[in-house]
């Protein structure tokens, strides 16, 4: 499956550009969101109906917050693809696919990608394969992961400029739809029903094995 980015995609427009704030995308084939939640360890929130809900409970719990990057609030729905179920997640700034151990748990015998970004705009794609992270890349000329080459063919098709290195949003959208067959619409997000969780990010190594959280002793 081949895509042609768009000049400008529709995820700058939603909601005024309220995602361009910040956030992660997620896809995961064959998982249901309550799979998809229990497989990151998250903490059950309830469900909420529509974008708007979904955002205030977010809201309420970044208010809740003191330090961040301890927690991760995630909403999750379902979606189809071409030929297989998928589960989407969001998270309103987030950082769990790269703070935790959640991607290996959750594309454990299946496929994910997942697209970032940042509130100082940075952005980041990341594709998984049975629980490995296979390709990670900001711009095209500096990739990593086990197979970090594998999905040059994928990136090119997708736009990314291999020339000057530039590969933004609609890249990303382009490149997740062509490795997952899922085409995200605004209105799956504002209409979906958000199945919700707080993840706990785990705690520095050096810190793991104290039972108060306290560093070790010297």
């Amino acid at each position: 499956m081949a895509n042609q980015p768009s000049r400008r995609s529709w995820l700058r427009d939603f909601h005024g550009g309220y995602l361009l704030e910040g956030y992660t995308l997620t896809l995961v084939r064959g998982l249901s969101p309550q799979e998809f939640l229990d497989l990151i360890g998250a903490e059950p929130q309830g469900d909420f109906a529509g974008f708007d809900a979904f955002v205030a409970r977010d809201h309420a719990f970044q208010e809740d917050e003191v330090d961040w990057g301890d927690h991760f609030f995630v909403g999750a729905i379902p979606v189809r693809g071409e030929d297989a179920d998928w589960v989407l997640a969001l998270e309103i700034n987030g950082g769990i696919e790269i703070h935790t151990d959640a991607m290996n748990h959750a594309t454990s015998g299946t496929r994910g990608v997942s697209h970032f970004l940042s509130p100082n705009a940075s952005h980041l794609f990341s594709w998984w394969e049975d629980g490995e992270l296979r390709t990670r890349f900001e711009g095209p000329l500096h990739r990593e992961g086990s197979t970090p080459d594998d999905l040059v063919d994928h990136m090119r098709r997708a736009g990314c400029d291999f020339e000057t290195g530039y590969c933004g949003l609609e890249e990303y959208i382009a490149l997740a739809e062509e490795l997952t067959g899922v085409r995200v619409t605004p209105d799956m997000l504002q209409n979906g029903v958000y199945s919700t969780g707080i993840a706990e990010a785990p705690l520095p190594s050096h810190l793991q094995n104290q039972p108060d959280g306290s560093p070790k002793a010297g």
